[in-house]
């Protein structure tokens, strides 16, 4: 892919930089004809960087990122003073939950008190974590004059599509009073892009919104699927009729894992918030909570005996992706293998997984006596399998032919 070159210029600082969302910002950030340094406490990922490899897979990433080395348009360090001097500094770090699964900003906050002491009024700080109402806010309050504006631009890409979602998607730019700074206005013009102005809480809750909505999809959608099965009839063969030519049957979603850094999570930031109390969105947390549970126990009635065989095919949260973060069909492998003496597991994009017995896809399936669908890797369609197969998306048999679809 062949970034953009703008004219109008200046020195960022993505902090955060070496991970899924601040590597491809920033590397399009120095395609776009910017100063672009990206700041990040990970060493290996790091070295990778710096010898022009992307420590996770992203098409053209790594193309992409070897031409901005050789302009000398790209640095990376984890050195936090190195944002001393920039004209916008990104805070893209990870919001994860905290291990009784709550929400948790601390990152940012963290980040916030790292940077503040490097920073000066001719700053544009932009908050482009995923983080509950009133983060932002906060973030200005603790920076004080220290800066000249705070933002928030919710980061929106899809992984295996971010350097062309990064080129063509409008940005929402919150700020403290409605109204974009010319400074970020015209960074994002350099990358050809629109803005959409709101307030700093409107962005927030725009990302929280999206994300909560397709976590409530993939739970009626999973839900649907179960009901079909009571009935012993497949949703995968009633779905494609109700989409055909049918407007009012748009947006459907398939049956299937929900899984990923992003919509659990971001579910559980909304609900945070004033929608604690929500019946709907609690009811979508707990029908993805037993997702799992129904998996494991079709997997144990056909195999019969836990000492037979099980393989499943793929560990990653989403089809030609190698990131295990928030992934569905990593922790279904981790209760399989507590319950199965034989458990085996294949992913085109995995080498290894703590606990998790991997094989090549040919060895896997001949010793294999139930095959289980976690991830549907593109490898993995059209594969003829000789065992029962099941699939959480419709948690039926689907190979009556012999072959995953």
């Amino acid at each position: 892919m062949e970034l953009p070159l703008g004219l109008f210029t200046v020195k960022v600082a993505v902090v955060g930089g070496a991970g899924h969302a601040g590597l491809p910002l920033a590397v399009f950030l120095a395609g776009s004809g910017h100063e672009v340094v990206a700041i990040d406490s990970d060493s290996s990922r790091l070295k990778l960087i710096e010898g022009g490899r992307s420590p996770f897979f992203e098409p053209d990433l790594e193309k992409s990122l070897r031409l901005v080395l050789d302009s000398r348009k790209f640095a990376a360090t984890s050195d936090h003073s190195a944002v001393s001097g920039a004209d916008v500094v990104v805070i893209v770090v990870g919001t994860d939950l905290n291990d009784q699964q709550q929400p948790q900003n601390d990152s940012v906050f963290g980040v916030v008190r790292q940077l503040r002491d490097h920073l000066s009024r001719a700053t544009s700080v932009m908050l482009r974590s995923t983080v509950m109402p009133g983060t932002t806010a906060a973030v200005a309050e603790m920076l004080g004059e220290r800066i000249g504006e705070v933002a928030f631009c919710p980061e929106r890409i899809a992984e295996g599509r971010a350097l062309e979602e990064l080129g063509s998607m409008p940005q929402l730019v919150g700020t403290a009073s409605g109204v974009t700074s010319s400074k970020l206005n015209d960074l994002f013009s350099s990358m050809g892009v629109d803005t959409i102005t709101m307030s700093w809480e409107e962005a927030e809750l725009s990302k929280l919104i999206l994300n909560s909505w397709r976590y409530s999809q993939f739970a009626f959608a999973n839900e649907i699927a179960r009901v079909c099965e009571r009935h012993n009839v497949s949703f995968s063969r009633i779905r494609p009729a109700l989409l055909d030519r049918y407007p009012r049957g748009q947006g459907l979603m398939a049956p299937g894992f929900a899984g990923g850094p992003c919509l659990r999570k971001d579910t559980l930031q909304f609900l945070a918030g004033a929608a604690s109390d929500s019946l709907l969105f609690n009811a979508v947390i707990q029908s993805h909570d037993h997702a799992v549970t129904r998996v494991v126990d079709t997997v144990l009635e056909q195999l019969r005996t836990n000492s037979g065989t099980v393989v499943q095919l793929g560990l990653t949260f989403k089809p030609g992706s190698d990131d295990l973060r928030g992934s569905v069909a990593l922790q279904l492998a981790e209760s399989l293998a507590a319950r199965v003496k034989n458990f085996f597991v294949v992913d085109p994009y995995i080498r290894a997984s703590a606990g998790l017995n991997i094989l090549p896809l040919d060895e896997a399936l001949r010793i294999a006596q139930v095959v289980v669908v976690g991830t549907r890797h593109p490898e993995f369609v059209g594969l003829s399998v000789d065992a029962p197969v099941v699939d959480p998306a419709g948690l039926r048999l689907v190979n009556p032919d012999g072959m995953l679809t």
